[in-house]
């Protein structure tokens, strides 16, 4: 049995070992549990997963031999990267041997994966790329799947982070028409709803950066429906946060950027990202 998925599901959603526990068993019960000391009954284990968001099924699948094994793995690398835990998300990304993937599917989510903890943990710039290029040039050549706008995407960050904007523009200016034409496709929010959210949230920061702060809140509130929808909140500290620096530029009020404000910190809190939550602090500072 996956203990391990358990107790990472547990800190990623945000819950104590007594809110997970609440109402289903006793704190100890749980602490026996993730050490390795007791399993509980079925019923308690059901209940448990299940307000994790799982069955007890999926914590049979620690084989990393098997596709289930590693479709989590690269789940929890995505859900790490969206909350810049980026040591535990390189941490994990070591335990994938890319060799072994045989369906093209997980390659393609394996490599980008590789090329945006290599992009935003400002890993040398051919590394980077040829994780993106590896998408683009071999696996998905006829640019059919979201893998090669996120591999546009990618290399988008990497030409702002190395000041090279006509670059990157170039390159957003492919994952925006990718979004304009995709906008009435249902499937936009359906499986691949993590990485079309990766794309509208790196999408509205660029054009943030570039002052075109009309379009920047276009994309937030978009994200942000797809955040209400599909009840995930990975992503909310940082939208909330690029929003109430987008109105912060607009001279909004400052009662209605502390509100923003007040949002992503809640939600930075809830998902454990430091890196918000310090920003944050640095913005209310600046608006007293």
């Amino acid at each position: 049995m996956d203990i391990e998925r358990f107790i990472e599901r547990r800190k990623q959603l945000g819950y104590s070992q007594i809110m997970l526990s609440k109402g289903i068993c006793t704190q100890s019960t749980l602490s026996k549990f993730e050490n390795g000391l007791q399993t509980p009954s079925l019923a308690i284990l059901s209940k448990l997963c299940a307000r994790l968001g799982f069955s007890i099924d999926d914590l049979n699948t620690a084989d990393p031999s098997s596709i289930g094994y590693l479709r989590d793995l690269l789940g929890l690398i995505e859900e790490n990267l969206m909350v810049e835990n980026f040591k535990r998300a390189t941490e994990l990304l070591a335990k994938v041997n890319p060799t072994s993937i045989e369906i093209t599917e997980e390659q393609m989510h394996y490599y980008y994966l590789e090329g945006m903890v290599g992009v935003l943990t400002n890993q040398p710039t051919e590394k980077v790329m040829f994780s993106f290029t590896h998408i683009l040039d071999e696996l998905d050549e006829r640019r059919l799947t979201i893998y090669s706008q996120l591999a546009y995407l990618g290399k988008g960050i990497l030409y702002v982070r190395k000041e090279n904007l006509t670059q990157a523009a170039f390159f957003f200016d492919k994952v925006t028409t990718y979004l304009n034409e995709q906008l009435g496709n249902p499937g936009l929010k359906g499986s691949h709803y993590f990485q079309t959210l990766t794309l509208l949230y790196y999408l509205a920061e660029y054009h943030s950066l570039v002052k075109e702060l009309k379009v920047s809140n276009d994309l937030i509130e978009m994200a942000l429906d797809i955040c209400s929808v599909k009840h995930v909140t990975y992503f909310l500290p940082r939208l909330k946060l690029l929003q109430a620096k987008n109105l912060l530029e607009q001279v909004a009020p400052h009662d209605k950027i502390r509100a923003c404000l007040n949002d992503a910190l809640a939600f930075a809190r809830l998902n454990r990202n430091q890196t918000v939550q310090v920003q944050i602090l640095a913005l209310q500072q600046q608006l007293k």
